[in-house]
């Protein structure tokens, strides 16, 4: 790497704990492909009449995961059936179609978000968790959040930000890329209004708008050096790409036509995991209650952090303002999550 990325060599390093061969990092779009899983469900919840033909293909497509796959054992009777609901989303930049997810330690969730959706129906939050978040996790002490899958597999990444949150996970849902691509596809492209125009990979991006097909997408959500300003630049193109997204599956011309959004569930569930009760009947029962959200109700923030440090065995970790968390940890028990993130600094991408 050049001196001017240190920034991605601080929250690159690795521990030295055996891993499987490194791949090829696909990190920047990592949160990207989460938050298309959250719009895709959102887009789904609105399609109204034609819920159960779409729920179907869902099920039919999707890759569904056992209770003991994902939890580790049978979820218990007594979760609570009040106080919205919380979907956990892990990226993965593996094809998932080549993981065994009966063993999955090895595997980083590079990608960690909790998905809130209040019992009222009303906005939907969606809380990023920094990779390298520094936590305990049962049986290893301190570690970073994202060592939990290499670990213990599924059931310790689960069991470890359920402890983080404060409250029980409903349900469980993994993308890697390829899901992305099919996605931007399967809609006829997504038009995004980019800030400043750059050449990568062999494409052209104009100021302005641009009709982007899957490849391109992902080109252009990736890059940074074509900026001064790198990944600040990046960011701001990955906002620009998800506004896109999102006009795009929540329109009137979307969600008008069934077969448009039938053909797009289609494509894009085959690279989708999800836990059992992530099916057609949780989309059609849910539906009616999420009927009004739309794009702007939409409320993304991180886990408050308490700056970068090193851990005593060397490595590079984000700390967690532990005070701030118990704030957060009380608002997703107590279905309080949108009122937290009107207050809480930096909370919105």
């Amino acid at each position: 790497m050049t001196d001017n990325s240190s920034f991605d060599d601080l929250f690159d390093s690795q521990d030295d704990r055996p891993q499987r061969p490194r791949r090829k990092k696909k990190k920047v779009w990592r949160k990207v492909l989460v938050i298309l899983l959250v719009i895709v469900i959102l887009g789904v919840l609105g399609v109204g009449i034609y819920l159960w033909n779409i729920g179907r293909t869902f099920d039919n497509n999707a890759n569904q995961l056992t209770d003991e796959q994902i939890f580790g054992t049978q979820r218990p009777d007594d979760r609570k059936e009040e106080g919205g609901t919380n979907i956990l989303l892990l990226g993965s930049d593996e094809p998932m179609d080549e993981v065994d997810v009966n063993d999955s330690r090895g595997l980083r969730s590079d990608t960690i978000m909790v998905m809130h959706l209040p019992e009222s129906g009303s906005k939907v939050q969606i809380m990023s968790i920094p990779r390298d978040s520094w936590v305990d996790i049962e049986g290893h002490g301190k570690a970073k959040i994202n060592s939990a899958l290499s670990y213990g597999g599924l059931p310790l990444a689960v069991s470890t930000v359920s402890d983080f949150i404060g409250t029980d996970l409903d349900h469980v849902a993994i993308i890697d890329f390829q899901g992305f691509k099919a996605l931007t596809n399967s809609l006829g492209g997504v038009t995004v209004n980019s800030e400043q125009s750059f050449e990568k990979n062999g494409y052209t991006f104009e100021k302005g708008e641009n009709l982007l097909n899957g490849d391109e997408a992902l080109t252009f959500v990736r890059e940074r050096k074509s900026f001064k300003d790198g990944d600040f630049q990046r960011a701001r193109n990955q906002q620009a790409f998800i506004r896109g997204l999102t006009n795009e599956i929540i329109s009137a011309d979307t969600l008008s036509n069934p077969v448009k959004i039938q053909n797009m569930v289609e494509d894009f569930s085959p690279y989708m995991y999800v836990d059992s009760g992530l099916d057609a009947q949780y989309i059609s029962a849910t539906a009616f209650g999420m009927r009004d959200v739309r794009p702007g109700d939409i409320e993304f923030f991180t886990s408050p952090t308490a700056g970068v440090g090193t851990s005593n065995d060397g490595q590079s970790i984000v700390n967690v303002d532990e005070e701030e968390l118990e704030k957060v940890q009380d608002a997703f028990e107590n279905d309080t999550l949108g009122d937290y993130v009107k207050n809480a600094p930096e909370s919105h991408l």
